[in-house]
């Protein structure tokens, strides 16, 4: 004759179940959300409103600055603020081209707008901003907005945050390095080499 399981035995069984059960519901729960959360690596063209994603993990432009009279250079946006960082707080506003290639005249990819902020407490030779920026890019295949943000030093080459995006570039992470490639009288050059995570 076979004995019937004690109560004991069976509420140990049926807690090992309920708890398997409960991990099962958990896992599937985390996957759900994981695959609805957004991230490029999840998300099927065909369903991404807008531009197409950008698939990429690097991306390179040049950014062409012009400091002075805009009058006097017809092909670079100007900066909205003509003034240096002098003091501790001191803002700038700036607005510039971006092109796809170092040259003046290389096809234009979008623009640079943003902010500095004079972090340096002692005046010094030493540049120390913080800087933030939103890099509207329209490259005829892909299109949307970047925002970065982080210290730039004198020496370069600087990194930066990437920490967000719109349209083709709809929730971006990573970093980038910025590298100032040309000082030329009131020309300045500088290199974007972005690299994203998601």
């Amino acid at each position: 004759m076979v004995a019937a399981p004690s109560m004991t035995g069976r509420t140990a069984n049926m807690r090992i179940v309920a708890l398997v059960l409960g991990l099962l519901i958990h896992r599937a729960s985390q996957t759900a959300v994981a695959e609805g959360s957004g991230s490029s690596c999840n998300i099927d063209a065909a369903t991404w409103p807008g531009p197409p994603p950008f698939r990429e993990c690097r991306l390179q432009y040049y950014v062409q600055v012009f400091v002075g009279d805009p009058s006097l250079n017809q092909n670079l946006l100007p900066p909205l603020n003509e003034s240096f960082s002098g003091s501790f707080g001191h803002g700038e506003l700036f607005a510039f081209n971006a092109t796809e290639g170092p040259e003046q005249t290389s096809s234009r990819v979008g623009s640079v707008r943003g902010f500095t902020i004079d972090s340096a407490y002692k005046a010094s030779d030493i540049i120390d901003l913080i800087e933030v920026e939103l890099i509207s890019y329209d490259d005829g295949n892909y299109k949307g907005t970047i925002q970065i943000q982080g210290e730039i030093r004198a020496i370069s080459p600087n990194e930066v945050a990437i920490v967000g995006g719109t349209g083709s570039f709809r929730g971006a992470r990573g970093f980038g390095l910025i590298e100032r490639v040309l000082l030329d009288g009131p020309y300045r050059r500088f290199h974007h080499d972005l690299h994203f995570v998601y």
